[in-house]
């Protein structure tokens, strides 16, 4: 039971929608874990937990509800208006995979319920996550009345989620004609036309016509028309995500737990694991003999090295990414929000396009411990919102053309088990950032720490035609929006995009190098290539 309270309400018998002959709210131990293994453990976070109270028949039931989320709980209406926006934004995301469920005959049933509440006021925000309350209700004891939801919906959490599985009302019966015998007519005289050849010439010449223009649009590069259709993200590959994500963690969690199984300790305190190397992957040196200052590690290992440990050239691998990765600033309206970004040389960063969507016409900064001070963009080039367009970036220009530049890892093998360190300027860490508590105060000097993650690749996965992304483990979270995911050779893999929310950990989604090169094509951008696979080097601790 979660042990957060929310709120409480009375409500009716009549009120309670049921799924497959019991009400939707008895069911929510099952919606959770269906939630949780179709559409991911943020969805199911998102309904509250009801406890429902039932009195005698002339006391009218109560349900309170609860969340597993610590923290006071507010209206969502009631938040500032760019709060609201970015948890309206959030909430809509998190729940496109259960539109999937919805429209499904198996599950649809609860689902749907799931997705009816009171009123438009029950969505809460605790902390900076949304949860639904008094949902599995209708309000005026018409819980039983399939024809009235559809409306209803449409007027509460339809404007997050547009259904079209939802409870459709029966069409009305049409009225029962009894047929009339009709005056029988006066036999009429039969009249005969004709039609002579010349009356064939028009229909003659418009299906050449046709033909013609058929012929024209199938040849090649005369078409007036992209042959094929806008590239979007479905939900059904967002719900394929979400169960890929699952297996990803069981896979991880098995192979670790291998790994502890079998790993040996030797005597002189060196631990192997199977497969013969140290956790780190590196090859150990024989017993009893001094490991080098320097060595080569497979780029899976089980756990990755500091980024200050590996060296990529003559610099390590931190001060590579801290050289090339840069905070966005959007301001518009009097709003600023923040975001990351990185350099492809020649003046040209890249970001996410929901990052700068709002500003386009209002003013952007780029700043990074490479510059002197904030430099002011210009967008040229973007492509998103990524659920209608495919794609989230956006490629900015700055005056400093002697930025250094990522090199972009394009592979021609899986990246899945791949070691990746995240770069970005996350909100939570700002917060406590006294760089950029003094870069607000007008400190145009002041440049906020760059804060690294490190993971792995859990798994890859195609959302849409041209869509494709990376999950990792390298714990993100907003404000790491359209920074970099780097390899341990210092080479671009990814750029990340978005997170969704688990129990335990986050785990973010960056779109790959490969998205980011088809956006490319046609700009400025020229960033080096690599394909080859990446054998980090690494050096002994302590050195």
């Amino acid at each position: 039971m979660a042990d957060h309270f929310l709120s409480k309400i009375k409500v009716t018998n009549a009120d309670f929608v049921e799924a497959g002959g019991s009400t939707a709210l008895e069911r929510h131990a099952e919606l959770r874990a269906l939630l949780a293994d179709r559409a991911g453990p943020e969805a199911a976070a998102l309904f509250a937990e009801p406890l429902i109270s039932r009195g005698n028949d002339a006391a009218a039931p109560t349900i309170s509800w609860y969340t597993d989320r610590a923290g006071p709980a507010k209206p969502l209406a009631e938040l500032p208006a760019g709060e609201r926006e970015r948890v309206e934004r959030w909430l809509a995301d998190h729940l496109r995979p259960v539109r999937a469920l919805a429209e499904d005959p198996a599950t649809a049933p609860l689902a749907q319920a799931a997705l009816t509440v009171m009123g438009e006021a029950d969505v809460l925000v605790v902390g900076d996550r949304p949860v639904i309350v008094n949902w599995g209700l209708m309000p005026g004891g018409k819980g039983a009345n399939a024809t009235a939801r559809p409306a209803h919906y449409a007027a509460t959490l339809g404007r997050f989620l547009p259904l079209t599985g939802a409870p459709a009302p029966e069409p009305a019966a049409k009225p029962r004609v009894t047929p009339v015998a009709a005056p029988v007519a006066a036999p009429q005289k039969e009249v005969v036309h004709r039609i002579t050849p010349l009356a064939w010439v028009p229909l003659v010449l418009l299906l050449l016509l046709a033909a013609g223009t058929l012929a024209w649009l199938l040849t090649p590069g005369s078409r007036l028309f992209a042959t094929g259709a806008p590239p979007f993200v479905t939900d059904a590959a967002m719900l394929k995500a979400a169960e890929a994500e699952t297996a990803a963690l069981r896979e991880r969690k098995a192979q670790m737990a291998e790994a502890l199984d079998g790993a040996v300790c030797r005597a002189d305190g060196q631990l192997i694991v199977p497969g013969g190397l140290t956790p780190e992957g590196l090859t150990p040196p024989p017993e009893g003999t001094a490991p080098p200052d320097q060595a080569s590690a497979v780029p899976d290992a089980l756990l990755p090295s500091r980024p200050d440990r590996v060296l990529t050239g003559e610099e390590s691998l931190l001060a590579l990414i801290e050289a090339r990765t840069v905070m966005v600033i959007a301001e518009t309206g009097g709003r600023v929000s923040t975001g990351s970004g990185f350099s492809l040389g020649g003046g040209l960063i890249v970001t996410n396009f929901h990052v700068i969507e709002a500003a386009q016409n209002g003013q952007i900064l780029v700043t990074g411990k490479a510059l002197a001070k904030p430099m002011p963009a210009e967008v040229v080039k973007t492509r998103g919102p990524l659920f209608d367009a495919g794609g989230d970036f956006a490629l900015l220009k700055i005056a400093e053309v002697a930025l250094p530049a990522f090199t972009v890892h394009v592979p021609s093998a899986s990246l899945k088990l791949t070691n990746v360190v995240a770069a970005g300027y996350p909100g939570d860490v700002l917060e406590t950032d006294a760089a950029f508590a003094a870069l607000k105060s007008g400190d145009l000097a002041s440049v906020p720490d760059l804060t690294v993650t490190d993971g792995i690749v859990n798994t890859e996965q195609q959302l849409g035609p041209d869509t494709h992304v990376l999950m990792h483990s390298a714990a993100l979270s907003s404000g790491n929006s359209g920074g970099p995911l780097v390899d341990m050779c210092g080479r671009l893999v990814g750029v990340n995009t978005f997170v969704r929310q688990g129990t335990m950990q986050n785990r973010g989604f960056a779109l790959t190098s490969g998205d980011l090169m088809a956006f490319l094509d046609g700009t400025a951008a020229a960033p080096q290539r690599d394909a080859e696979p990446c054998t980090p080097q690494v050096v002994r601790s302590g050195n």
